[in-house]
């Protein structure tokens, strides 16, 4: 069973967000293959800006090499059939101590239990509104 199947087959809401946010941190620390996650042929759009799967290894990368650390909640979750929809927020620490949140509306195509697309729109809550060319930087 993928660790999206598992996911989406927990009953309990409370659980499937926890461990979005543990998926969404292991990710993003580089203690998850990606490709554990997302199919070889990936799309991303996030607010207008388009990757494909090595882009957004890319962006991976970079994010871990621009922050101190990164932390994530996940407010809301669903999921029917092949789609996964949530709204989660990201912590940012930078090495210099200043942080920013980002609020992000997730919503991702299934396919053979991976995540095969995400269409997703962020916006910058706390912090400096240029924070958030984060959510897609790939340099």
């Amino acid at each position: 069973m993928s660790i999206i199947t598992t996911l989406i087959a927990q009953p309990d809401n409370t659980l499937q967000r926890e461990k979005m946010a543990c998926l969404l941190s292991r990710l993003f620390k580089g203690e998850l293959d990606p490709a554990e996650v997302f199919t070889p042929d990936y799309q991303q759009y996030t607010d207008g800006h388009a990757l494909d799967y090595r882009g957004f290894v890319q962006h991976l990368n970079h994010v871990r090499s621009q922050v101190r650390a990164i932390a994530f909640r996940v407010e809301e979750l669903a999921c029917h059939e092949n789609l996964l929809a949530d709204r989660h927020w990201a912590t940012v620490t930078y090495p210099d101590g200043r942080q920013a949140e980002l609020e992000v509306y997730m919503f991702a195509a299934l396919r053979e239990g991976k995540i095969c697309r995400i269409h997703e729109v962020t916006q910058t809550i706390g912090g400096d509104a240029s924070h958030r060319a984060l959510a897609h930087a790939t340099q």
